[in-house]
Order: structure tokens, then C-alpha cells, then sequence
């Protein structure tokens, strides 16, 4: 497969945008089939990646519901006693899809390193609802931190050892946890982890679970799971508040639903990050990639759909 093409464009943004460095990992099926560092990034080079936490701590999730530990249309306030009220009936799906009416900025305690996960949800069962639940999508941090602690008490597990256990090991990311604000090396637990946007990574890290989701699960999550999470979500919420600059058709679990077929199934979906690393899957050829760099969302939304465009095309040629 010739990704030349990909290479010449990724060097361009170096200059143009700019950006001291980018890496792309590009898997098919379950092979890697280009792998490559630009500037003064590697593959290995690590970053904090901002809300490409939400469709990995959806994943994380979602196993929990592949072994039934948890179940979709279970209310919060079944695990966490201080959702009563109007917000007693929030679901889960509801805090993965951004529809659960909770207000979709960040609550003060998500920022607060010395808090606990639990401390943090509590406090925000005590902000005011800023729509009933299930009926619109506002996309944002504080229902992800619900969920977070919702998987906590389910599985009576702290967040970081369900991410090590269910997801991190199984697919060998070495380089990636939830301590995004710290500066440490190695894997690093946090008391009160940014569910929501916490993560800092590498794009072979990434590349891993990209790779999972693409080729169905690969034993850590069912196909089935990964097909749902892919659906969408939202069931036509309005849209209250939304950072995604590009044309999409819906929400899934912790995903962007980029592309759909004709009869409204996903064949591509992505979860990028406000400093515009971006990983996601196109269903159709079984790819996963894999885009780091560290600028603005804003500036780099149409140039990493270009990158994407360009890699569909190099592998579309080479099949």
C-alpha cells in the first residue's frame, strides 16, 4: 500500500498550521500497514489527548456490560443514592450518549486532583438539571464523570484498575492512563481520574484499541457491544450544545458517527480530542487509524478529515 500520498500531506500541515510534530498508526484488519512519526513526534511520543478519553472510557463501560455487571437502561440513581429528584431517572445510556440533561460544562471538582471519584459525583447530583433527561445533547464532562463512579460502585472496582483490567492490559497500552495534569512517567493511578478527557496516550497505544474496534472486539469486548456503541444514541435529541465542527449523523457510545450507509448503520466513526488527536474506524475496511498532534481542534478538524480521506483512498488502492 502505497501511503506516500498521506505523508506529503501530514508534512505540509508541519509547516503550514503549524505543528512541531504528528504521528499516524494505520491498521487493517488486525495488521499495522503504516506506522510513522513526523517532525519531533514518534509513534511512542506521549500526550494528554483530551476527549479521545470518552470513547475509551466508554469502552471500558461497555465491558462491564458484556458481563453484565451493568446494563444500559439501568438508572444512576440504582448505584449512586444522591441522584434522587429530577435526576432520578437518568440512565446510563443517556450519560454516554450527552443526553442526560446534566449541565454539559465541568463541574469545579473534575479539576480537583485531591478529590476522590465519588466526592466528584456527588457534587454534581447537586448541580440543577439543565433539560430533562433523554431530551437533548450537550455534549460535555460532567455526565461522563457519573458514569465513571456509576461503574465504580457496580463493579465495586476503582476506575483505574477497571481501565488496567479490562481494557489497558488486555491490549498491551503500556503508555496510556488517566493523569493527563501530571507531568510523571510511567502509569500513573489519580483518586479522581477526568473520565471525560483525562487520558494521555501515544498513537500506538491508541492504535491498539482502534485495531480492537475495527476487527470486532478481539476477545476484550463482544461485536455486538461494539455495534451498539456505534449506533446512535442521541434518538434525534436536539442539539444543544455540540464542538463538532464537521457534519455528522448522530452520537453514539463515547463515538462521533461520521459516516453512515443508506440504511443508517456507521461506516465511520471517530472520538477527537480538543488538541486535535484524532482516532477512528472505518467499518466498511475493517481500518483503524490513528492521528496525534497537538493544536487546536478547531484548526485541525478539516485537515484531519483530509488525512483520513487520503489513507481511505491509499488503502482502497492497494486492496
Amino acid at each position: 500500500m502505497d501511503f506516500s500520498a498521506v505523508d506529503r500531506y501530514v508534512q505540509t500541515l508541519l509547516a503550514d498550521v503549524p505543528l512541531s510534530g504528528a504521528a499516524l498508526v494505520v491498521s487493517r484488519g488486525e495488521q499495522v500497514v503504516h506506522e510513522r512519526g513526523y517532525g519531533m513526534f514518534t509513534p511512542d511520543t506521549r500526550l494528554p489527548v483530551a476527549s479521545v478519553s470518552k470513547w475509551v472510557s466508554a469502552a471500558v463501560i461497555a465491558a462491564l456490560i458484556d458481563n453484565t455487571t451493568l446494563h444500559l437502561d439501568e438508572r444512576v440513581s440504582d448505584y449512586l443514592w444522591s441522584f434522587g429528584g429530577d435526576k432520578e431517572t437518568i440512565l446510563l445510556r443517556q450519560l454516554l450518549a450527552h443526553t442526560s440533561g446534566l449541565p454539559w460544562g465541568e463541574a469545579r471538582c473534575i479539576r480537583d486532583a485531591t478529590a476522590t471519584l465519588a466526592a466528584c459525583a456527588d457534587a454534581i447530583a447537586e448541580l440543577p438539571l439543565e433539560a430533562p433527561p433523554g431530551t437533548q445533547f450537550a455534549y460535555g464532562e460532567n455526565s461522563y464523570q457519573v458514569g465513571g463512579r456509576m461503574a465504580e460502585v457496580a463493579s465495586g472496582t476503582a476506575w483505574h484498575d477497571l481501565f488496567m483490567n479490562r481494557l489497558a492490559t488486555p491490549l498491551g497500552m503500556t503508555a496510556t492512563d488517566y493523569a493527563s495534569h501530571v507531568s510523571s512517567e510511567g502509569i500513573v493511578p489519580v483518586t479522581n481520574p477526568r473520565i471525560s478527557s483525562g487520558l494521555r496516550s501515544t498513537a500506538r497505544d491508541l492504535a491498539r484499541f482502534t485495531r480492537m474496534m475495527a476487527c470486532g472486539g478481539l476477545g476484550v469486548l463482544r461485536s455486538e457491544t461494539i455495534a451498539q456503541m456505534f449506533e446512535d444514541q442521541t434518538f434525534g435529541a436536539p442539539v444543544a450544545f455540540s464542538p463538532n465542527l464537521l457534519s455528522g449523523v448522530g452520537y453514539g457510545l463515547g463515538v462521533w458517527r461520521e459516516r453512515v450507509d443508506a440504511h443508517g448503520w456507521a461506516i465511520q466513526v471517530s472520538s477527537p480530542g480538543a488538541y486535535g488527536t484524532t482516532p477512528w474506524v472505518d467499518v466498511s475496511l475493517r481500518l483503524g487509524g490513528v492521528f496525534v498532534c497537538q493544536n487546536a481542534y478547531a484548526r485541525m478538524a478539516a485537515p484531519v478529515q483530509q488525512v483520513q480521506n487520503l489513507v481511505r483512498a491509499a488503502i482502497v488502492a492497494g486492496a
